[in-house]
């Protein structure tokens, strides 16, 4: 049987999704819970890899396991297991054909900015300003990443070097009190690229890169990134669409 999971994480004290060697994943703990519940070893396939520190709200991952072990069963054992920072919000059987990588139809990031005073409850997940930002500076910029671009100067992604073009479908800037919230909609997003974008419409409201600049970035075909990025706790994977 495939399966269909469904995760919650506070990527703070992680190096990211996919395993490695300098550090603890959430992947690597993904797959050493399901390996103890199913009593052998279990590959984990998900839906993209994150940078270190990126939170997520609805990360998605699928397994094979040949099993009658009921998945509700299997999420409540999870959760008991599992470190608190990671959370299985869903399981279910799906399809051979499903893949939590290649089926996927667009995805949503959100990016949390505090223009204020750190709180001690929220300094893990805001990328804070100490001042107030021009919103409306802000918002002038958003429609230039809009669409079909080759983002190739807006990622340090090395490999593949031939495909860089990624479609936003939508970009939207919301303030509730002193929180700023970008959030992305687009098929993919390339390694810092969400980060990137984001130091880029934080640099425009500084005055310190313009429009004109930010298009011939994207109209470039040398490759020269952009030196705007923000850190990786504001960052926040909302949730994963599929096909």
């Amino acid at each position: 049987m495939k399966y269909k999971g469904t995760l919650a994480f506070d990527g703070t004290d992680y190096v990211g999704w996919q395993t490695q060697h300098n550090g603890r994943s959430i992947e690597e703990k993904v797959v050493e819970v399901f390996s103890q519940i199913y009593d052998r070893p279990i590959k984990i396939y998900g839906a993209s890899r994150t940078d270190a520190g990126v939170h997520a709200e609805g990360y998605v991952f699928h397994y094979e396991a040949e099993s009658i072990l009921i998945p509700s069963n299997v999420l409540s054992g999870f959760n008991r297991l599992a470190p608190l920072a990671i959370r299985l919000l869903t399981l279910e059987d799906v399809n051979d054909n499903f893949s939590a990588r290649f089926s996927t139809s667009k995805k949503t990031y959100r990016y949390q900015i505090h223009q204020g005073n750190s709180s001690p409850f929220d300094h893990r997940y805001y990328h804070y300003v100490y001042r107030k930002l021009n919103i409306e500076r802000m918002q002038e910029v958003l429609d230039a990443f809009v669409g079909h671009h080759d983002f190739r100067n807006f990622t340090i992604k090395e490999e593949d070097t031939f495909d860089f073009q990624r479609t936003i479908y939508s970009l939207e800037l919301k303030v509730e009190d002193e929180a700023i919230f970008i959030t992305f909609v687009g098929n993919g997003f390339m390694t810092h690229m969400i980060r990137m974008l984001v130091g880029t419409i934080l640099a425009y409201e500084k005055g310190k890169t313009t429009i004109e600049f930010i298009e011939e970035k994207l109209a470039s075909k040398e490759r020269k990134p952009i030196p705007f990025k923000v850190e990786a706790k504001g960052l926040i994977l909302e949730r994963i669409d599929y096909e």
